[in-house]
């Protein structure tokens, strides 16, 4: 994706590339977490995808800043898009592609990714039931 932004939209990296990666693997591995998350609950392999995508597009698109900031919301629609991970993940490429920042500059969305890991990683393993046989 990143490749695309630069060459063919020619959207330069502003910021630290290292910080982007850093954030992007982050925020992949929430993503896998969240999707086996969501396999402790569904059977089949299909309902998981289909609970994943809409579990993640229409918060993505709706309370995460895509659209609209955040901070103009009210009521569940700002608390989600105050949990959401992707509200981060945005912060954090637009604070590397328009703003330059790094790492430094970008702790506080960083850290809540890294709180976020955890969390959702320590929940799959507590809520998946164990095969018999």
């Amino acid at each position: 994706m990143v490749l695309l932004a630069v060459l063919l939209f020619d959207v330069p990296v502003k910021g630290s590339f290292p910080t982007l990666f850093f954030a992007a693997f982050l925020y992949c591995v929430i993503a896998t977490g969240f999707g086996l998350l969501i396999s402790t609950f569904v059977r089949s392999q299909i309902a998981v995808m289909f609970v994943a995508m809409l579990c993640t597009m229409l918060p993505a698109i709706q309370f995460s800043g895509l659209i609209n900031t955040v901070s103009s919301l009210e009521g569940t629609g700002r608390i989600i898009g105050a949990i959401y991970p992707t509200t981060y993940m945005l912060i954090i490429t637009r604070g590397v592609f328009n703003k330059g920042l790094g790492l430094f500059d970008l702790y506080g969305s960083i850290g809540i990714l890294l709180v976020t890991v955890p969390i959702i990683l320590i929940a799959s393993i507590l809520l998946l039931k164990k095969q018999e046989g």
